[in-house]
């Protein structure tokens, strides 16, 4: 899949895309249906959308990118806030001149992309929000033990339950590995910023097409929140997955690439 890096807010930026590839600085071909630009989760990275992205393509034009500190951008830390995470995505959309966009974002991703349509609608043309919440409960358990990683005092954790337990075990696995690919101290951050951050009191405020995406083995609460995401938000609906939990990108980007397809195509006319 062709990658470049674009300067965004001094940061060297990784993009990946589909299509042909064009010269460095130089935004790519795009003129398949809608742009889809898609944002990773907490410990992820752009890469994590390839197997969606290569199911999409030829039908539209999907993009992702590292956030900064993660997988190959620039800088060391998290960018600490989901704020600051949908200010730089608003940023790389001005960069590339493609607002406003379908932002399809994944768990954290579904946050930054919530906060995007809500602070700068005018660069979001519809949403597409997987595993996604418009609050996370994270256990201050689960903050100790990253805090812990980070000083060095205990080992980097992985959890496979993110998974469907039909989810083939090779899927798992390269799951385990993307996530030794962005450091320790910038997931930790991602975390606190994740439990300081809610949209539950804005979610009506949201005015762009939404689909809401589950997966039919998620845990209870985060199948509350997709429920709670698809009816408080005006004008969403909500898609469950068979075969899948909270990692639907990875598990079933095939399934998903169609829900994505199907909604553009009701939406703004594109064939599936």
């Amino acid at each position: 899949m062709p990658v470049k890096y674009f300067a965004v807010e001094g940061v060297a930026t990784h993009v990946y895309h589909t299509g042909a590839t064009t010269l460095p600085e130089q935004v790519p071909d795009l003129s398949v249906g809608q742009t889809v630009l898609c944002l990773h989760h907490s410990g992820g990275n752009g890469d994590n959308f390839r197997p969606f992205m290569r199911e999409l393509e030829g039908r539209h034009s999907p993009l992702a990118f590292d956030f900064p500190g993660h997988h190959r951008s620039g800088s060391l830390d998290s960018l600490g806030s989901v704020g600051k995470m949908a200010e730089f995505s608003a940023a790389l959309i001005d960069r590339l001149s493609i607002a406003p966009t379908v932002v399809l974002g994944h768990s954290m991703g579904g946050s930054v992309a919530l906060e995007l349509a809500l602070t700068r609608p005018e660069c979001v043309r519809a949403l597409v929000l997987c595993g996604s919440a418009a609050r996370y409960p994270e256990s201050p358990e689960l903050l100790d033990r990253y805090r812990l990683i980070t000083e060095g005092k205990a080992k980097r954790h992985f959890d496979p339950s993110a998974y469907s337990p039909s989810t083939p075990k090779e899927i798992v696995g390269a799951g385990f590995a993307d996530s030794l690919k962005t450091d320790p101290r910038a997931v930790y951050p991602n975390l606190v910023a994740l439990r300081a951050w809610e949209a539950e009191s804005r979610l009506a405020q949201v005015g762009v097409p939404t689909l809401v995406v589950g997966g039919a083995d998620e845990d209870a609460t985060m199948r509350e929140q997709a429920e709670k995401l698809a009816s408080q938000i005006p004008a969403a609906t909500l898609q469950v997955v068979e075969r899948a939990a909270r990692m639907v990108p990875q598990e079933r980007p095939d399934a998903l690439a169609d829900l994505v397809a199907d909604f553009l195509g009701e939406r703004f006319g594109e064939r599936r």
